[in-house]
């Protein structure tokens, strides 16, 4: 049985915390507040060998990536029971952050277990995708008739939550926590070293553009390409992370390779996340561009990860014109282009270029992480509710 004087909070995530920040950065905020957290999980796609800290404890069931859809079910029964486990062996509060597990807590919870849904994606349910993934339009169907059983409700922005609390018929307004990241108490450790392992040694020097995450159209980052080409300036560098062999992918090392830029374009696969934070920590601009489509309930409510990790590592931002990037503008720290075409890409990107030139940019970003976009600060919610249901 776990100690009684101990405050231990479960925190529930299909998605591996590598592949999910906001998750680790909730847990060390929950960690700095006296909590004991233990996060449930499953296999990460690319395991790093970034330890979480003293007071968190990262437990996976094992591999829910590549494998048959029965093999699936049986490991989230798998997930499920010790869930449970944990919770009868004492647990303050948990907090699921999917559809999945907002299903899994509700299902296992005591009386005396609040049940926090801090729902980080659109789990919207879609006849048309019924086919392509049954498991999750069905748990995505049963959560949304189950939201309202939640103690606390939050979303990573208003706009998700005005909409979840029309589409679960939700009672109270969602609670509104940006996808912010962790501010250390400390400054990190130097990651230059790590950064010249994984970024081509004539490049060290120069104003790095960044981009991390997925690769595909709806992200441009064959616009982003084009426009860093047609830019051209000689004193910058663009390393993107996330290249596969894939059609998409190709068709962006084959222009790259044809290009007057390419001895300064770096195309990485995806790295460790302890390469990621390097890269971030080591850049000047990080980019999260994106192509709104009408029809998508998740791109017209964008709640980016990399955004927060971004800016508590001192990046400018390179985005498009979209309502949640707008806050950044107004702070003087983000580029908008006007539209994902290459071309406004290529004014917004000299925009950005200029901002930083005299390096200014970076107290504006520390002092806006520091006093708003820091987990620290969205986590107040939840903090608060803990603190009122003791």
């Amino acid at each position: 049985m776990a100690d009684k004087h101990q405050k231990r909070i479960l925190l529930l995530t299909l998605v591996h915390p590598d592949f999910l920040p906001p998750v680790l950065a909730s847990a060390q905020v929950l960690r700095d507040e006296g909590h004991q957290v233990h996060i449930l999980t499953f296999d990460s796609f690319v395991p790093s060998d970034v330890a979480p800290g003293d007071g968190i404890t990262i437990e996976s069931v094992g591999k829910h990536h590549d494998i048959k859809l029965s093999q699936r079910i049986q490991i989230r029964q798998v997930y499920t029971a010790r869930a449970s486990q944990l919770i009868n062996d004492g647990c303050e509060a948990v907090i699921a952050f999917c559809a999945f597990t907002l299903l899994a807590a509700l299902s296992v919870r005591t009386k005396q277990t609040p049940v926090i849904y801090h729902a980080l994606e659109v789990a919207d349910f879609m006849w048309g995708s019924v086919k392509r993934s049954p498991l999750s339009q069905y748990n995505n169907w049963r959560a949304l008739r189950n939201a309202h059983k939640a103690d606390l409700v939050a979303t990573p922005t208003v706009q998700r939550s005005a909409w979840l609390a029309g589409r679960a018929h939700l009672h109270r307004m969602p609670v509104t926590i940006l996808n912010a990241a962790y501010l250390p108490q400390t400054p990190p450790a130097d990651s230059s070293e790590t950064f010249r392992s994984v970024v081509p040694g004539h490049l060290w020097g120069k104003k790095i553009v960044l981009y991390t995450g997925a690769v595909n159209a709806r992200l441009c980052i064959m616009e982003l390409v084009q426009a860093f080409c047609a830019v051209n300036d000689a004193d910058s560098a663009l390393v993107l992370t996330g290249i596969k062999d894939n059609q998409y992918c190709n068709e962006v090392k084959n222009f790259v390779a044809t290009s007057n830029c390419k001895e300064r374009i770096a195309l990485l696969p995806y790295v460790t996340r302890d390469e990621m934070l390097a890269l971030q920590a080591n850049a000047h601009i990080g980019v999260n561009l994106v192509r709104e489509n009408e029809q998508d309930v998740e791109s017209k409510m964008m709640a980016p990860n990399k955004v927060g990790e971004y800016l508590v590592r001192g990046l400018y931002l390179l985005g498009t014109e979209a309502v949640y990037m707008r806050q950044f503008a107004m702070q003087g720290i983000a580029s908008l282009a006007a539209t994902p075409a290459a071309d406004d890409v290529a004014v917004a990107l000299k925009d950005a270029l200029i901002a930083i030139s005299d390096g200014s940019y970076k107290a504006r970003v520390n002092e806006f992480v520091r006093e708003y976009y820091c987990m620290q600060v969205q986590m107040r919610p939840i903090i608060e509710f803990l603190k009122n249901s003791r």
